[in-house]
């Protein structure tokens, strides 16, 4: 649903700028209102992969680090 809006709003700021008396007044305000907003919304919400962890990484397989919490020795939970 969310891309109707943007729809909405790209062909509203659009039709805006275009119905400015100057090319220059044309050019700044479709630049300002419909190609940047829509910009700084598309790369904003790129869900791109976070960078793995460094220190995970670093551990051989299998392994905690140190500061990892001990599972009891006689295999019940301690209060």
């Amino acid at each position: 649903m969310w891309h109707i809006v943007i729809i909405a709003y790209i062909f509203t700021t659009a039709m805006f700028a275009v119905a400015q008396p100057g090319i220059a007044r044309k050019l700044i305000y479709l630049t300002f209102w419909t190609i940047l907003p829509t910009w700084f919304f598309l790369v904003g919400n790129d869900p791109s992969p976070q960078p793995p962890d460094e220190a995970a990484e670093r551990l051989p397989q299998g392994t905690q680090p140190e500061n990892a919490p001990q599972p009891p020795h006689n295999g019940t939970a301690e209060d």
